[in-house]
């Protein structure tokens, strides 16, 4: 398809371009929801009541594990319902729960805001994998598909950016409460806009009369929170309560039930076939450490800067912006790379600059300029974002099976956003661990950034020893199916796809 064609359900170029832009919000925003409370946290905390270091990174982790674990099943229920109800209801829900999270303001408890927060994360949930659906139905493969998604791709850290700039100056200037807000507002435009912009065609449902595990669904869904929540309170209340163990213990026998279902169920949410094809338990355990040191590197150098550093949360989000700058730069570059090196030394690589983010921010000494370390460590870490996402998709889709890729690639997804949740919640208790035994708060933050950088090391010898798979595919699975939305990750993976699908031809 030539750049100069547009497809024919959308009127014109101002059409497309609105199109286009509306869907690409669900990314931006997912991101600027990140932003908007992870920067002026500090201003946030005590405003809703928080004063114990230990609770902070609950209000990421609680909106990054809703993020990741209904994600399993939001692409699926857009296939049945139609992936255009969808967005507009994850927007509606986007709307609602900001606008409850600004009244945390007014109620002034922090296990409030921790559950509007956790709320606020199943309107993303709604809106990622049906908007790129959206544009995947709407674009055949070619040139213009290939912008269209680089353009969905690239809102992700300007999304992050703009989030933390606005959070920033209500909270220093006027009042945090008015950055969710502001954030209900846009996405009850955005609802609006998709309902008028997305042509009727696009309305109707994939599968109408599909069928999924939805009971299985659940029991996995509880399993994976319960899991999580562990890990985040423990910060709080210590491991010496026997109530903990009991929960995590529970956590664990639910998901085991949850495997249990799956192994019964004719139409399960997680085929248990998957985890027998070459390289895909490698890539996934791979993954999730990668990103699970992520969360940490993103939070503590937050941490560092405003707490060590004493940096304004304006200035702070300055000192981020590498972060869209080199994401840019990186996209290019790497994408350069593609079909010329393996796909598990390009994992390993990734995993190699999430380490090195992390090592350098440990290692800063408090009096140091930000050009010496946390310059650089922000420099380098974008390229792990924008290798690990596509590198990880090339390998699986050259071993699974044409009708497995789809809920491969919805598993990726929700193993990334769950393991930045788990990541923060580990590094939280040894923080609060090392504060407990008389560290301080410097010395806290660079044993949880240890932490970081051991599971990044870990996955790196993941990637090596597990990721190798031969770059074929199997060549007996003619299988053809329709964009399922559960079938397509964002942000890179997405970017790649029609790079990867020329490699396999």
């Amino acid at each position: 398809m030539g750049l100069d064609e547009r497809p024919s359900c959308l009127r014109s170029f101002p059409h497309e371009v609105v199109f286009v832009s509306v869907l690409s919000c669900a990314q931006l925003l997912t991101q600027a929801a990140l932003g908007n409370v992870l920067v002026p946290l500090h201003i946030i905390g005590p405003d809703i009541g928080i004063t114990n270091p230990a609770a902070l990174p609950w209000t990421l982790a609680a909106y990054s594990l809703t993020v990741g674990v209904f994600i399993m099943v939001t692409g699926r229920v857009g296939d049945i319902f139609g992936h255009k109800r969808l967005v507009i209801v994850g927007y509606l829900m986007f709307s609602i729960f900001s606008f409850l999270t600004g009244l945390a303001a007014y109620v002034n408890n922090g296990i409030y805001f921790h559950i509007m927060r956790a709320f606020q994360g199943i309107g993303p949930t709604m809106l990622l994998p049906n908007a790129v659906a959206l544009l995947a139905r709407t674009y055949p493969a070619g040139l213009r598909k290939s912008i269209v998604f680089s353009i969905f791709g690239a809102t992700a850290p300007t999304g992050f950016i703009l989030g933390a700039l606005f959070g920033s100056i209500f909270a220093q200037f006027l009042w945090w409460p008015w950055a969710q807000w502001a954030l209900s507002i846009f996405c009850y435009i955005l609802a609006i806009l998709t309902y008028v912009i997305v042509p009727t065609e696009l309305s109707l449902a994939v599968h109408p009369t599909g069928k999924t595990d939805i009971f299985g669904a659940i029991i996995g869904v509880s399993g994976l929170v319960l899991f999580i929540f562990c890990w985040n309170q423990a910060p709080l209340v210590g491991w010496d309560k026997p109530y903990m163990y009991g929960i995590l213990i529970a956590s664990i026998v639910i998901i085991v039930l949850f495997i249990v279902i799956e192994m019964k169920t004719q139409e399960p949410i997680m085929p248990l076939s998957i985890w027998s094809v070459p390289g895909f338990p490698g890539v996934l355990g791979c993954m999730s450490l990668g990103w699970s040191s992520f969360g940490i590197f993103i939070y503590y150098n937050v941490q560092f800067l405003e707490i060590i550093h004493h940096a304004s949360p304006l200035l702070t989000t300055a000192m981020l912006t590498p972060l869209v700058v080199f994401g840019i730069i990186a996209t290019i570059v790497v994408s350069q790379l593609y079909g010329r090196t393996p796909a598990h030394y390009l994992l390993m690589a990734s995993m190699i600059f999430f380490c090195a983010g992390n090592i350098l921010i440990a290692t800063a000494p408090a009096n140091q300029t930000y050009w010496a370390q946390v310059f650089v460590a922000t420099m380098l870490t974008p390229f792990g974002m924008d290798i690990s996402f596509p590198a990880a998709s090339l390998v699986i889709s050259n071993k699974m099976p044409m009708h497995q890729q789809g809920v491969a690639a919805s598993m990726l997804n929700t193993a990334i956003n769950w393991s930045i949740s788990l990541g923060l919640g580990i590094a939280g208790t040894i923080e609060s661990k090392m504060l407990k035994r008389g560290k301080t708060t410097l010395e806290s933050y660079r044993y949880a950034l240890y932490t970081g950088i051991g599971l990044s090391g870990l996955g790196v010898l993941v990637a090596l020893l597990f990721c190798r798979v031969p770059k074929t595919v199997n060549p007996n699975d003619e299988e053809q199916t329709q964009v399922d939305s559960s079938s397509i990750t964002t942000m890179d993976t997405a970017i790649n796809a029609d790079k990867i699908d020329n490699e396999e031809k």
